[in-house]
Formats: structure tokens, C-alpha cells, sequence
């Protein structure tokens, strides 16, 4: 893994993890967007793999 893509997968794993703790504990802030959280860190998951082979 190149360091742009492990950095993207550390913000993926971020994003997922508040999103599980906003599900299964009341925070306001996490609880109110759990799904756009777990959305957002699939997505930037995705973009990671697209981009994995890019390089300059």
C-alpha cells in the first residue's frame, strides 16, 4: 500500500468506527449521522481501491 491509500484506508476505518459507536452508544453528534458516517467511509474505502495503482 502507497501512503496515500493507507491514509485512506486509516480515514475509512475512522469514519466506520464512529459510525458504529454512534449506533450502539447515545452520542448525539455520531448517533444523528451513523449512516451518513458508515456511507462516507465506504465511499472513501471504494475511492482508495479505485486509485490504488495510481501514481505520478
Amino acid at each position: 500500500m502507497s501512503a496515500f491509500t493507507l491514509l485512506l484506508f486509516f480515514i475509512a476505518v475512522a469514519l466506520v468506527m464512529a459510525s458504529l459507536i454512534g449506533h450502539f452508544y447515545a452520542i448525539p453528534q455520531l448517533s444523528e449521522y451513523q449512516y451518513w458516517l458508515m456511507t462516507g467511509g465506504f465511499a472513501v474505502l471504494a475511492f482508495g481501491i479505485i486509485f490504488k495503482g495510481q501514481s505520478n
